[in-house]
């Protein structure tokens, strides 16, 4: 196929389609990243290309950056061992802002993004490879709940069932959705993809039942509690709940602190303890991480030992990467 491939590229002037381009990628079993502004500049330049992957180092993920004169640079963007989540997370961030076409391949994985936006026509698209759906479709354990967390991130931004249900047509987030709702959705994902018993309003206090954790995970080796939050800026929001981002994160933590310590007292102490924060607002990645860091610096002192034998991190949810509809 590669060299009947090649010889048609040479001698045509017409556009190779998509899903050849990506057919032939595949097949030179490299892991490879192919950007360009115009898809004839791969047709135009095949010869080079072809010789410049047959090159590389099959160790490693390499970003062709292709123009009308050929191939303008190659640079190494990652290690081609890296899991599925991982590839993707990975091509997702140095390309999302991409204007153009971007070719992506790596072992079994196939796909094209137009304009920063994953084309979901081509056959061979990621979601429906083979791989991913192994993926997908293999329960994890809790201790790989840091992985689960970013495949569900992953869904809410790639399919559009999310976006439906908590946006309306006008863009804006639904009054309906409140904490119970976002809770909802986690839990039911989870409830698909990990392993043992998954519950909600998991009572951590044997002497008061409102003393209850968002989502409780038992695989039958290791457990898990989630404390699930919010905060919507009113421009993005129908509701009437302005909680500011820095106070809810706050208040996560402070009642995850409570749960680990009423879980301690009892003797059920869990393995992992997170804070899950949906949210939509104006601030960068670089600012939420910054005000996740000093909440929990400012109530560091005050927080139980209890709660950081079991907490591991503050995860985000930005409603507003969200597939639109």
């Amino acid at each position: 196929m590669s060299s009947d491939f090649l010889e048609k590229a040479k001698n045509s002037n017409s556009l190779i389609s998509e899903h050849k381009i990506l057919e032939y990628l595949a097949n030179l079993g490299k892991a490879v990243v192919i950007t360009l502004d115009k898809l004839d500049y791969f047709s135009e330049n095949i010869l080079d290309i072809k010789i410049e992957i047959e090159k590389a180092a099959c160790s490693d993920i390499h970003n062709f950056v292709i123009g009308e004169s050929g191939i303008e640079s190659q640079i190494v963007i990652g290690k081609s061992y890296i899991n599925e989540l991982e590839f993707h997370n990975l091509v997702d961030r140095k390309f999302k802002e991409y204007s153009g076409y971007c070719f992506v391949v790596n072992a079994g994985i196939s796909y094209m993004m137009h304009d920063g936006e994953i084309d979901s026509s081509i056959e061979g698209c990621l979601l429906k490879t083979k791989t991913m759906q192994k993926l997908l479709n293999t329960k994890k354990n809790v201790s790989d709940l840091r992985e689960v967390f970013e495949n569900f991130y992953s869904a809410c931004k790639y399919h559009d069932s999310y976006h439906q249900y908590c946006f309306d047509s006008s863009g804006m987030i639904k009054a309906k959705i409140k904490e119970l709702e976002l809770r909802n959705l986690l839990q039911d994902y989870l409830n698909e993809n990990v392993k043992g018993d998954v519950q909600t309003e998991f009572c951590t206090d044997y002497y008061n039942d409102e003393e209850s954790v968002d989502i409780y995970l038992n695989d039958g080796i290791q457990r898990a509690i989630i404390e699930v939050k919010f905060s919507f800026a009113k421009k993005y929001y129908r509701g009437n709940t302005y909680y500011p981002f820095a106070t809810r994160i706050g208040d996560g933590m402070k009642q995850l602190d409570k749960y680990a310590k009423h879980l301690a007292k009892g003797k059920r102490q869990v393995d992992f303890g997170y804070v899950y924060m949906f949210y939509c607002n104006d601030f960068t990645d670089i600012e939420i991480e910054e005000k996740i860091k000093e909440k929990y610096d400012e109530l560091k002192p005050e927080l139980s030992k209890d709660f950081f034998s079991i907490y591991k991190t503050t995860v985000t949810n930005n409603l507003r990467n969200w597939a639109i509809s």
